[in-house]
Order: C-alpha cells, then sequence, then structure tokens
C-alpha cells in the first residue's frame, strides 16, 4: 500500500514539475530544428569541399541576388525621400550602383569572385603594411617579440603576392574556409542537441 502511495506521489510530482515541463517543450521545439540545421549545414559543407568552384559561383549569384534587393529597397526609399525637403538622392544613387552591382554579381559570377578577392588583397596588403611598420618600430626600440612581428608581416605579404598571381586560389580557399565554418555550426548544434537530451533525461529522474 505505501509503495503505490510512494508511485502516485513521483508521478504527480512528474507531472507539476515546471522545471521538467519547461525543458521538455524547449526540447521538443529545439531538438528538431538542432538536427535539421547541422544536416543542413554538414551538407553545404560537403558540397563546398567536392565542388568548391560550383559553389563559389553560386554564392557569388546570391550575393548578386542580395545586393540588387538592397538595391530596390535603398532606391525606393530615396526616392521616397526626396520628396521631402533635403532630399533622398544619395540613397537613390547608392541604391542604383548597387542594383548595377548585383547585376554583375549575377551574370559575371566568376570574374565577380576573382573581383571580390583582389579586395581581399588590398586589405590583407594595407594589413601587411601596418604589421611590417610596426615590427619596424619594435626592432629600433628593442622591445617586444619584434621577430615574431617581422615573420608575421613577411608572411602577410607573401601571401598578399601569391594571391595578386593566383586569385582563383584565394577564392576557392576562401570558399573551403567557409566550408570549415559549416563543419564548426553543424558540430556546435549536434553538442546542444546532445546536452539538451542530457539535461532532459537528468531532470526526468
Amino acid at each position: 500500500m505505501q509503495k503505490n502511495k510512494t508511485r502516485k506521489d513521483k508521478t504527480v510530482n512528474k507531472k507539476v514539475n515546471p522545471v521538467y515541463e519547461y525543458i521538455q517543450g524547449l526540447y521538443n521545439r529545439s531538438a528538431p530544428l538542432l538536427i535539421c540545421e547541422a544536416a543542413l549545414l554538414f551538407f553545404a559543407a560537403v558540397l563546398m569541399i567536392f565542388r568548391p568552384i560550383a559553389m563559389l559561383s553560386m554564392m557569388t549569384f546570391v550575393i548578386g541576388v542580395g545586393l540588387i534587393l538592397f538595391g530596390l529597397y535603398r532606391t525606393i526609399a530615396g526616392f521616397t525621400v526626396s520628396r521631402a525637403p533635403g532630399g533622398g538622392w544619395i540613397d537613390v544613387i547608392f541604391g542604383l550602383m548597387n542594383i548595377v552591382l548585383g547585376v554583375l554579381f549575377c551574370v559575371y559570377p566568376m570574374d565577380s569572385s576573382v573581383g571580390l578577392v583582389y579586395v581581399f588583397i588590398a586589405l590583407l596588403l594595407f594589413k601587411a603594411i601596418k604589421a611590417l611598420i610596426f615590427a619596424i618600430n619594435m626592432a629600433r626600440a628593442r622591445i617586444g617579440h619584434y621577430a615574431l612581428d617581422l615573420t608575421v608581416a613577411v608572411v602577410l605579404f607573401l601571401l598578399t603576392v601569391l594571391l595578386m598571381f593566383f586569385p582563383i586560389v584565394g577564392a576557392v580557399a576562401m570558399v573551403y574556409l567557409l566550408a570549415v565554418i559549416l563543419l564548426m555550426f553543424a558540430a556546435s548544434d549536434i553538442y546542444m542537441f546532445i546536452e539538451l537530451f542530457h539535461l532532459k533525461n537528468q531532470i526526468k529522474e
């Protein structure tokens, strides 16, 4: 008799336990999303690894579509604001530039991706010059790890020169880097799912 009563009390406690109900609801809502997101990210990463050129073209096309939509929004908003005092012609011009750039990205995806690499090369060159100046100043002052700073600057310069002569290599490398990032996000989703599953079972017990 006492055992039956104890079992009933445990059943009642489980039903009215707000923490368990919250975790159960969170698991029911989040688990399918985490699994689906991890699967999609993993699938996209695999495609990027085995089809980098095709994925690069598709990514450039998607960027172009995004630029066109953003440009249309800014252009329409600029025409709306232009009726007010002061106007919004800067928004109109900026929007039209985005539309033209988006069309170029969609029509010439590979050339546009190479153009993005050259933008990255310019930023990398600027960073290399800064690193070299910093290393020279540290060497003159004889403080800090100036040898390491100089090595970093030289590596950045060499990487810049390499990308200048082989820009498509840089574009493909960016695709591989993005694939690694997607794999990390997929692993993070799987980890969150496992932790949530364990937490649900622990509270249930």
